[in-house]
């Protein structure tokens, strides 16, 4: 299969440039992905810092549940209630930016269920599990099991799912390297609140503990006590984290806590224990809440990371996108551009046509010019190197005739001009034998009329030696005064039988003698005097002025 000639100049300016526009596609919509994903990851580590303290007061209201349950006093029931109004608010506010924020979710116009719908959904059964419990708590009807575990906990845990999950199609280092270190300080956080609660149930209870109770408490403590922030490489970060956790108030309540954990232990089999569940709750709270700040901390740098990865996407998509502009304009210029020389590349076959009309190839066939094709280009090349033959063929048949023409004029010239002498000498001569008048006037007009013809074969000759470039320019030295005067007064008597006034000037620096041709000269003055006597109507003016101007021509 043979593409023309059009078909392959649109393939040549064409296809690079829609292979530009393809790449440039490619990019820009990858960088405007990019750019989506991380504002969807700046959006979602948004809606995690309220699900975050959402989850630290959820774990708050269950320790003071579980206080409530081993110890119903009026205090922690009205604790408790402050507690409830706090989650409520909180989950409340949530909710309504979780459905209200669109780029978290996976669908458009359609409703249909997506991740995050189903986490909101599941987070919103969850609070009302919650809410049935409370009924039961305050008619204490709840067991510690559904409170610790199944309604609380397992709303807990599901949050903490959910948290843990902000990143984890991240591909950014950095967000990756921020992401461990906050996981870490999650799982702390939600194993301190577990065994604060668990503690707290027991003391406000005088509850003995067990081996596999007192196990299950060790195996929180050591849990708790895992928090990894080393492997930053933000220093600045580690920092903060040093002056938090080796703060001197963290390592004396850390302290603190581990005397009393002693002192639990030592007491849980007889249950009497000398701490009560308020003061623990409020020890392991205040822990939690310096942990939280850690939390806060390390989500704000996300944050900050993000800012920059969508910034630095959103540059790289005006790039792109700029590029692309750039890519569609040029395709739209290059089509145009190309269709246009498909038009011309037409119209020259057209021409070639026509004049393959008038010519046929050396076996006298008619030539058919196709320039879509090879073989019409090569034709087309055969018959322009044919026409170039032939062109210098023309021109030198016509330099040749030109030759000719000014050889035969030349000798014309020559033959003519030798009887016109002679009559003209005659003619002379008869004027000195003593003609009447009449007769002295024939021969007179007969004289005037050879001297014209003769000056009509001079010029003749001059013209046949200006084309066959043998024209002779003189170059001697003459009074310019005498002979312009005498070329002027050649039509003084023709201008005065028209009753015409002929004005003479001559530049009086021109009295001496000059170099060049004066018979070429004088012909240019007759020849302007000639035009201007034949033209000028009867008693109008005539003005010659001869003067001497610097040339122009370095």
């Amino acid at each position: 299969m043979q593409l023309g000639l059009n078909n392959r100049l649109r393939l040549i300016s064409l296809l690079p440039l829609v292979v530009l526009f393809a790449i440039t596609s490619y990019f820009t919509y990858e960088s405007f992905s990019d750019y989506q994903t991380a504002k969807i990851l700046q959006d979602r580590l948004s809606e995690n810092k309220q699900l975050n303290q959402l989850v630290s007061n959820i774990s708050r209201e269950r320790g003071m549940t579980v206080m409530y349950l081993g110890n119903a006093s009026l205090n922690t029931l009205s604790s408790l209630k402050r507690q409830r109004d706090i989650v409520d608010t909180q989950s409340k506010a949530y909710l309504e930016d979780a459905k209200e924020n669109e780029s978290l979710h996976g669908h458009s116009d359609v409703r249909k269920q997506c991740e995050t719908c189903a986490d909101v959904d599941s987070i919103f059964r969850s609070l009302v599990r919650i809410k049935e419990m409370r009924r039961l708590v305050n008619q204490q009807k709840a067991s510690f099991d559904d409170i610790y575990k199944k309604v609380y906990g397992n709303t807990q845990q599901h949050a903490i799912r959910l948290l843990q999950s902000i990143t984890k199609d991240e591909t950014d280092t950095q967000i990756r390297t921020l992401s461990s270190t906050y996981l870490s300080l999650l799982r702390a956080k939600e194993f301190t609140s577990s065994e604060r609660d668990f503690i707290s149930y027991a003391l406000a209870r005088s509850k003995q503990l067990k081996t596999d109770e007192l196990s299950f408490w060790i195996s929180l403590i050591a849990k708790s006590e895992v928090i990894d922030y080393k492997t930053l490489r933000n220093k600045e970060l580690v920092s903060t984290f040093n002056k938090i956790f080796e703060d001197e108030d963290y390592t004396e309540l850390i302290q603190d806590i581990n005397l009393e954990r002693i002192n639990i232990i030592s007491s849980a089999s007889s249950g009497v224990y000398e701490l009560s569940s308020g003061i623990w709750f409020t020890m392991l709270s205040e822990k939690e809440n310096i942990i939280l700040d850690a939390q806060n901390t390390i989500l704000s740098a996300m944050d900050k990371r993000a800012q920059r990865i969508q910034e630095d996407a959103l540059q790289v998509f005006i790039i792109s996108l700029t590029i692309w502009l750039v890519s569609v304009l040029l395709l739209i210029v290059g089509y145009f551009f190309s269709t246009e020389i498909a038009s011309n590349v037409k119209g020259l076959e057209t021409v070639l046509n026509n004049v393959a009309k008038d010519t046929r190839d050396s076996h006298n066939h008619d030539i058919d010019i196709d320039l879509q094709s090879a073989s019409g280009t090569s034709e087309a090349y055969k018959l322009l190197e044919t026409i170039i033959d032939q062109t210098q063929e023309d021109k030198i048949t016509a330099q040749e005739a030109s030759e000719a023409k000014s050889m035969f004029l030349a000798n014309m010239s020559h033959e003519i001009r030798t009887p016109l002498n002679g009559i003209v000498g005659f003619t002379e001569l008869l004027k000195d034998t003593g003609l009447k008048e009449e007769q002295q006037e024939f021969v007179e007009i007969i004289e005037k009329s050879s001297e014209n013809l003769l000056e009509i074969i001079n010029n003749i000759l001059d013209l046949s030696k200006i084309e066959s470039n043998k024209l002779e320019i003189e170059d001697i030295i003459f009074n310019p005064l005498e002979e312009f005067e005498s070329a002027v007064e050649v039509y003084a008597v023709r201008a005065s039988e028209k009753h015409i006034d002929l004005g003479f000037f001559i530049d009086p620096e021109l009295e001496q003698a000059i170099k060049g041709d004066p018979t070429k000269i004088k012909e240019v003055i007759i020849n302007l005097l000639s035009n201007a006597v034949k033209f000028t109507s009867s008693s109008g003016v005539i003005n010659v002025n001869i003067r001497k101007l610097n040339s122009q021509i370095l």
